[in-house]
């Protein structure tokens, strides 16, 4: 039979709905491909010609393996058509021990062609542009902007946001920027997948570790952390409300950056990432403070200081040697520009779920912001209110306006200027 190409191929098998994934039964077997996230290998054989990985996958069977998994291709050959390889840590996180059965429900995709979008219609931020079959067709209810994941053939995953425009169904218009970010150009053949809900287990996994990093081993002891962790998710609902309306009145600046390795030592750190020194200017930020970093709908607060060696392509094959995970993707060119490079340790990429070649997007937590900004009014603003009220015709209202303008006056560089709009005048 004559082979297909991959855009007829994509025009053949248009994206299932989440309704309708696909589920699989497989039986679990030892891997020896270790990675620092939940992950299992496969035959790429039993998947659909120009299937791209790695991709989300969703443990449906047992209930109590209901966890996300990456799923990658098999590329030693050593697992069966009907096995899923799983590490020893993965099997002990899903309570998983060979040889057990699993099934798993598979997204939907859908392999289409990069097109670039027009000029005066570019997508912003983590985002392309589909057309409406494809933007339905990858629904599954999981976020009110619908998000997918972004595969290349050189297995780096990008989360993007997905928006409609009168497009062909094997065309997604992808940006420059994500197009940097992700090493490919148009005309590349690239998979959307959609992104599977998160299982209850998982968000109560998610919900303890608000409080510990760690997992007990007793049942009382983990139900007594995920109690916690959702009283201490409904104080964090305050500070979202806050957040949300110190960035209506300062604004806060989005952008998106390809994660690296972290720097030896960094991984102690644990909440800190490392950003170009160009990079705190762009986001309005000082190295020391704090942003949300977002990925595929979940997000965290994490410390950003600067990087003490920016990203120039070298790679210390000391470190290497000492890693002893797999990093599965091709490293970037050492021309990449270097501002668009954030370095990622361990913890943080284990705690979101997420492999080391991927995108994140970052942008400032403005409460903290606002916090060191009064801190250092304090002294000025207080001592202009003393010398003000040591006037006697300076009392009551007055006084409380001047103070007031004068704290105005000195948050006025937290916020972002926008430049007008159009030709001036």
């Amino acid at each position: 039979m004559r082979a297909l190409t991959r855009s007829r191929l994509a025009r053949l098998r248009p994206a299932r709905r989440a309704s309708d994934a696909t589920l699989r039964r497989y039986t679990v077997v030892p891997s020896r491909a270790v990675r620092g996230y939940r992950s299992a290998v496969v035959d790429s054989a039993t998947f659909q010609n120009g299937t791209l990985f790695p991709f989300l996958a969703r443990v449906a069977e047992p209930a109590g393996a209901r966890m996300r998994l990456w799923l990658h291709a098999d590329d030693e050959q050593a697992v069966a058509p009907d096995d899923l390889g799983l590490s020893p840590r993965v099997q002990r996180r899903l309570n998983l021990e060979p040889p057990a059965d699993v099934v798993l429900g598979l997204p939907g995709q859908a392999l289409l062609t990069v097109r670039t979008p027009g000029a005066t219609d570019l997508p912003t931020g983590a985002a392309v542009q589909v057309s409406l079959a494809t933007y339905q067709a990858l629904s599954t209810g999981n976020h009110v902007r619908r998000r997918a994941l972004l595969t290349t053939g050189d297995r780096v995953v990008l989360p993007v946001k997905l928006m409609t425009r009168p497009i062909s169904d094997d065309a997604v218009l992808v940006p420059m920027s994500l197009r940097t970010l992700g090493g490919f150009k148009p005309g590349t053949e690239v998979q959307l997948t959609a992104i599977p809900r998160r299982p209850l287990r998982e968000q109560l996994t998610d919900s303890s570790t608000r409080v510990l990093q760690w997992r007990p081993r007793r049942a009382l002891a983990r139900a007594s952390l995920v109690a916690l962790g959702y009283l201490l998710l409904v104080a964090r609902l305050l500070d979202v409300v806050a957040e949300f309306l110190l960035r209506v009145a300062f604004r806060s600046q989005p952008l998106t950056f390809r994660v690296v390795q972290a720097h030896p030592g960094d991984d102690d750190l644990r909440d800190t990432i490392r950003l170009h020194p160009s990079a705190f200017s762009t986001l309005g930020l000082r190295p020391g403070g704090q942003v949300l970093l977002h990925w595929g709908g979940k997000r965290m607060a994490v410390r950003a200081l600067e990087d003490q060696k920016p990203f120039d392509g070298a790679l210390s094959g000391h470190v290497l040697a000492s890693v002893g995970l797999r990093l599965d993707s091709s490293p970037l060119p050492p021309d990449f520009p270097a501002h668009l490079v954030v370095r990622l340790p361990a913890p943080i990429r284990g705690a979101l779920n997420i492999p080391p070649n991927t995108i994140i997007e970052l942008r400032r937590k403005l409460r903290p912001a606002l916090q060191g900004q009064l801190n250092q009014l304090t002294v000025p603003v207080a001592g202009l209110v003393a010398a003000a009220a040591a006037l006697p015709e300076v009392r009551g209202w007055p006084l409380v306006i001047g103070g007031l303008l004068a704290v105005g006056f000195g948050l006025a560089p937290l916020r972002m200027p926008r430049p007008p709009r159009g030709p001036w005048p």
